[in-house]
């Protein structure tokens, strides 16, 4: 399987998809970004028994924050062309009005794959070392707290504006290119706060390097047992989750969408793939066809209202 880097991201801070094609076949192909680099391998490797021994290429398709890449597999027309796509895709298709294509619209949804928290953190020279004295700390100094993020659009960006409106602070959002380097940034002081993935950030937390002020789930996550919800901190509504899924062409038969379904199903429940994943700061988390639309729905709800509360888009 050839590499993909799914983690960059090409153009003005927008996350960088990739395609994968599968060698044999039937065909294959999967497309994502940010964390999905090493989700869509494993993925891909976990998958080939499980359809029929295909072997899966993957191939970098970036930029124009998505649009590339799902064009590539909205126009196969091949019936074999999947894409792996999460939570910032959504969210990036809502704010970016150059965006053409629209998840709901235009794919059908597959199978979740897998789920984890985003992290509220703290740089190593930070003026605050928990989240009752970040939060003192920003109400006192409005507008002059930045935190980081992967990019313009995505969940990490958008949870900041709801961390902000959710307790009234006018934090300012410093976009990087990507996880890496916005945890980079973070490390080296550039910027004192950032909302981010477990991914780049847990080895930085382990060996004391980043602060880890609060995650985003409703219950901590088991990497960082000693971190507390922000629900714990006081705000009982506030639950982000950070996910990534199998999507295809609307087009494509449901039966076909049904037994694709099954195999990432049965690609999850190996405890070899959902250890990996744990690894990666995530847990492993199949679904329906139906369940999987019904989050993505419910999702893009969400982000739309805080998206026109906050009037917030990209030209």
């Amino acid at each position: 399987m050839r590499g993909c880097r799914l983690a960059d991201r090409g153009g003005r801070h927008f996350p960088r998809p990739c395609l994968a094609r599968p060698a044999g076949s039937p065909r294959r192909r999967l497309s994502g970004w940010w964390d999905s680099d090493s989700i869509g391998r494993l993925l891909a490797e976990r998958l080939r028994p499980q359809l029929g021994g295909t072997t899966i290429i993957v191939e970098n398709k970036p930029g124009a924050a998505g649009s590339i890449a799902a064009d590539a597999v909205l126009g196969s027309r091949d019936g074999h062309t999947l894409l792996v796509f999460g939570d910032s895709f959504l969210t990036s298709s809502l704010v970016n009005k150059s965006v053409r294509f629209r998840p709901l619209r235009d794919f059908k949804m597959v199978s979740l794959a897998c789920e984890g928290p985003l992290v509220l953190l703290a740089g190593p020279s930070a003026p605050f070392s928990d989240f009752k004295e970040f939060v003192s700390y920003a109400k006192a100094n409005l507008g002059k707290v930045n935190y980081g993020s992967a990019g313009i659009g995505g969940q990490q960006h958008l949870t900041g504006e709801y961390l902000s409106a959710a307790l009234k602070l006018e934090l300012t959002h410093v976009p990087t290119r990507g996880g890496a380097q916005a945890t980079n940034d973070l490390v080296g002081g550039q910027i004192e706060a950032a909302i981010l993935g477990l991914g780049p950030t847990l080895a930085h937390i382990r060996a004391g390097k980043l602060r880890a002020l609060a995650v985003t789930t409703a219950s901590r996550a088991p990497q960082l047992p000693d971190v507390p919800t922000l629900m714990e901190l006081g705000l009982p509504d506030f639950v982000v989750v950070q996910w990534f899924g199998i999507v295809a062409p609307g087009d494509l038969p449901d039966p076909v969408v049904d037994q694709l379904s099954k195999a990432i199903g049965r690609a999850l429940a190996e405890d070899s793939l959902r250890h990996r994943f744990d690894e990666l700061g995530f847990s492993a988390r199949a679904s329906t066809p139906d369940e999987f639309t019904a989050r993505v729905r419910a999702e893009e709800g969400r982000w739309a209202r805080l998206i026109a509360e906050r009037g917030l888009k990209v030209d």
